[in-house]
């Protein structure tokens, strides 16, 4: 008896572990399903985001009423965290003197709200309440969060800009990826244990559904790190941004009409600034924008196609010039004045005029009295030249090799950019046109880019605004060529 005792307890043990083993099984199958179908559901909802964070068309989706409403916050944010006073100050904003660009004229029919110069030192510039309003403070938006030096955070900074606080399994995409770290910590405390864990076990396991997600969410990240990447190059082209001002707080999502944008005053480091607008590209308009647009910006300047570029605006200092013909003694030139520049040749004769060498008059008086009483050697030429701050070569040759300098580096940035077109968008050129400020100052330039109301993702290269900058320089070296020997 005791032994078959024994034998039937050691066979209840034995079903015992059988059942035991059997529910652990199924449990363990169960569990590995469960965490599988986990980490297909967040691979798929993270392939769809990394999808729409790089399609084309524009940057951010302003159509969504809570992403607009998130551009906005930041960008009012962003001021008043660099400046607390700003309200005070803008009390004391003015019209712009320098603007070229953008102005309404008689016969446009149109009223514009100028640029407003802020003291000390900033342009706030008029905001479009439509579309094309957010579509520009979300670019400078997207630049500022590029100019960081952890990359990978910066992509989570842009992310979050449209989306919020990423989601658990979006930032374990950045984390897995990460080469740093500290920037691997920081992202992975916020990431779930569970995400890490399916994710993690569906690769093990050679899940082909998650490999096959796992693969396309990485080159959608990839693409976006790259994207980043190329704007924080690009930021060093264009003008400090500071945010926004004037909004409403009470309109959340749309922009209010006294809103701003704020940057740097690119001519506040100039005494007699000389400033022009050039509208770049060969087309400005976009690729789905409506006929009637088409038709009404290839009317504004046919030539656009043909030239790459066209003069929406310059202004000239000639000290020669009385306060009765021109205020401050500068010359201005509109938008209308640029879209009569036909031929090749009219383009190379405003060029000239906006690069023309204006001497003071009493300056160059002297100096040409004390030259007739030298030996007319270099030496003494080049020495009275500095002494009377007089040029005498037809135009301001140095200051066109410093612009062609700096729109060549911009022109190499365009040579590598598969990720953006820009249509009507400008660069800015600006140099010192009072000679007497002496030399240190004489050739001091500024070249930025402005205008991002009309940016778009793009898998080639832009080849009209590389167009526009090749044919850009193409004529300033021409120009310079021509007259780098020519004495007034």
């Amino acid at each position: 008896m005791p032994v078959m005792s024994h034998t039937s307890s050691s066979s209840v043990a034995a079903r015992q572990v059988v059942i035991a083993s059997s529910v652990f099984f199924v449990a363990s199958s169960a569990f590995v399903v469960w965490f599988k179908r986990r980490a297909r559901c967040r691979a798929t909802k993270l392939v769809e985001l990394a999808n729409h964070l790089v399609r084309r068309g524009p940057l951010v989706d302003c159509s969504n009423v809570n992403v607009r409403a998130k551009i906005l916050n930041a960008a009012m944010n962003r001021v008043l965290n660099f400046w607390h006073h700003i309200e005070t100050s803008l009390e004391k904003a003015q019209p712009l003197s320098s603007q070229v660009g953008g102005l309404s004229t008689p016969q446009s029919g149109k009223k514009k709200k100028p640029l407003l110069f802020v003291p000390p030192d900033f342009v706030l510039k008029p905001l479009h309440t439509d579309e094309r309003g957010f579509r520009e403070i979300a670019f400078y938006e997207s630049l500022r969060l590029s100019s960081g030096s952890h990359n990978e955070l910066n992509v989570v900074r842009r992310v979050e800009m449209e989306y919020g606080r990423l989601p658990e399994m979006d930032q374990l995409a950045f984390a897995s990826q990460s080469s740093k770290k500290n920037e691997l910590d920081e992202i992975g405390d916020r990431v779930g244990i569970f995400d890490q864990v399916a994710m993690k076990l569906a690769l093990l396991t050679n899940d082909e559904e998650v490999k096959k997600l796992d693969s396309l969410s990485r080159k959608a990240w990839r693409e976006l790190r790259d994207e980043i990447e190329s704007l924080h190059r690009l930021s060093k082209f264009t003008a400090t941004y500071y945010g926004i001002v004037g909004q409403e707080t009470s309109t959340s999502y749309e922009i209010s009409a006294d809103s701003y944008i704020m940057f740097d005053d690119l001519t506040a480091n100039f005494s007699k600034p000389c400033v022009m607008d050039l509208k770049i590209g060969t087309k400005t308009y976009e690729d789905d924008a409506h006929y009637t647009k088409r038709e009404r910006e290839i009317c504004k300047f046919k030539q656009q196609a043909y030239f790459g570029f066209r003069v929406t605006g310059m202004r000239v200092y000639d000290p020669s010039l009385s306060q009765e013909l021109s205020e401050d003694g500068f010359l201005f030139f509109d938008k209308h004045y640029g879209r009569s520049l036909l031929t090749v040749e009219d383009v190379e004769k405003a060029f000239c005029t906006f690069f023309k060498t204006y001497n003071d008059p009493e300056s160059l008086k002297l100096f040409n009295e004390e030259l007739a009483l030298s030996e007319g050697r270099d030496f003494e030429i080049t020495e009275l030249q500095k002494r009377w701050n007089v040029q005498t070569t037809v135009v301001r040759v140095g200051i066109i090799d410093e612009i062609i300098e700096q729109v060549s580096c911009i022109q190499e940035w365009f040579r590598n950019n598969h990720r953006f077109v820009f249509r009507s968008s400008s660069l800015l050129f600006v140099y010192e046109g009072d000679l007497m400020k002496g030399s240190s100052s004489n050739d001091n330039v500024v070249v930025k880019m402005i205008d991002f109301g009309h940016i778009q993702r793009s898998k080639n290269i832009d080849e009209g605004y590389l167009t526009g900058l090749n044919n850009l320089i193409d004529f300033l070296t021409r120009i310079r060529n021509n007259y780098s020997n020519s004495t007034k």
